[in-house]
């Protein structure tokens, strides 16, 4: 059986994956959740990639490294320190050797929905903003489910990670997935797969609903997931 590790993205902490942890355990497989450094926004993505490494520290090689969202910017680095299985790409974003996730924005806007960009810059915060939260996060949940995601909110200011240059020459030579939400309000979907095709080289992995599907189809994330492995 594998050890997914499963890496939160930039307004969640740990806790998101509650309702998906069980039911990759029940199939036999073990999960790791990592913390992530939130409180050092000066941190590279090396340094992030640094703490996910740790929390393999005493792991097998059979490791299935999953990042949502902005976690996107830190997991190609891991392979760098420690052998891994497989990278997936929940609703991410993938760096661009040579560039930085603000320049990459910057250069093609079509990465994020415009009108979640307008909202962040207006200063609305989604990790204290419940109406934002649930608007771009947590559309698709239901209610008791809302809830839970917005318990689980925690910022992460990965300033930066997200004006550094990617600091290698080209994406690692591992076995790589994505998976894209086609109600996705915050990833554009079509970036998304485009994305995924040109640099990853693979046919994105289409999931129904938004940007959070450990939380509004954990039962069907784990199945991609798991299948995955064959």
């Amino acid at each position: 059986m594998s050890i997914f590790c499963l890496v939160n993205g930039s307004t969640q902490n740990p806790l998101c994956w509650k309702l998906l942890v069980p039911e990759l355990e029940k199939h036999g497989h073990q999960t790791i959740t990592p913390g992530l450094p939130v409180d050092e926004p000066a941190a590279s993505g090396t340094r992030y990639a640094e703490i996910i490494a740790q929390a393999l520290e005493d792991a097998r090689d059979d490791v299935v490294l999953v990042g949502h969202s902005a976690s996107g910017m830190f997991i190609p680095l891991v392979p760098c320190l420690r052998p891994i299985r497989r990278l997936v790409y929940l609703a991410a974003l993938i760096p661009k050797p040579g560039a930085s996730i603000r320049e990459q924005l910057a250069t093609d806007p079509s990465m994020l929905n415009h009108e979640w960009v307008a909202t962040c810059r207006a200063g609305k915060d989604p990790s204290v903003d419940d109406e934002v939260a649930i608007k771009f996060l947590f559309h698709d949940c239901p209610p008791e489910v809302i809830n839970l995601g917005l318990a689980t909110r925690l910022g992460m200011y990965a300033e930066g990670a997200i004006t550094e240059i990617f600091p290698l020459a080209a994406l690692p030579v591992v076995p790589s997935s994505y998976i894209v939400c086609s109600g996705d309000r915050t990833i554009s979907p079509d970036w998304s797969r485009r994305t995924a095709r040109e640099r990853l080289g693979v046919e994105a992995i289409e999931l129904p609903g938004g940007h959070c599907p450990y939380l509004s189809r954990p039962l069907q994330l784990a199945d991609v997931l798991i299948k995955m492995l064959d």
